[in-house]
């Protein structure tokens, strides 16, 4: 039809669209100089295992995982904003965070699994509960369950039994809303607290 505006496919700056579904979690991202000592830990177990290079996390997509809210086709307005309000009511103080092992995690199905850092640390589970309460209250899912703290490196499919590592310590300020475009390698986080 004359006057119709065609936006097809061959739009050039029509944004990427992942590729698989959207991820939704909140999760602790070190700062920079924690990440310079993860990538050169990572960097040396690659070379003691032997291990290719292919499956690398992004130095700028570390984190260890607190709760995840689901994967979805689109990210679903109602759920990010119950879930930046129940960011809004976590009251937990500053904590150190230990990394003094490494394993890899068996993902059934999955010809490459994740090879991690172990995290530790009491306020870690402090965090994942409360926040776990002021996400019910916020009518999302936060119930207890099993938690390991962890910090993927990589995946590859060469799997390795949990072993000591010269422990990563760091300081947790603060702890955000992400949003995981899979399939794209990005992450956009939509909100940052710190903790007080």
């Amino acid at each position: 039809m004359q006057g119709e505006l065609n936006l097809g496919d061959n739009w050039p700056n029509r944004p990427k669209r992942p590729n698989l579904q959207e991820r939704l979690f909140f999760g602790i991202m070190p700062n920079v100089d924690v990440g310079d000592i993860v990538d050169a830990c990572r960097a040396g177990i690659i070379n003691d295992f032997q291990l290719v290079r292919s499956s690398l996390i992004g130095t700028e997509r570390y984190h260890i995982s607190l709760r995840a809210l689901g994967d979805f086709k689109r990210l679903p307005s109602s759920i990010v904003f119950a879930a930046k309000r129940a960011g809004d009511a976590v009251s937990v103080p500053p904590f150190e965070v230990t990394l003094p092992s490494l394993r890899s995690f068996e993902a059934k199905g999955r010809r490459n699994q994740p090879l991690v850092l172990i995290g530790e640390g009491n306020g870690l589970t402090q965090l994942y509960t409360v926040l776990g309460s002021c996400l019910i209250r916020n009518g999302l899912p936060g119930r207890l369950g099993e938690f390991t703290p962890h910090l993927t490196l990589l995946y590859s499919p060469k799997l390795i039994a949990e072993q000591p590592i010269e422990p990563i310590r760091f300081t947790v300020r603060e702890f955000a809303l992400i949003h995981s475009k899979r399939g794209l390698s990005e992450y956009d986080i939509l909100k940052r607290w710190t903790l007080h």
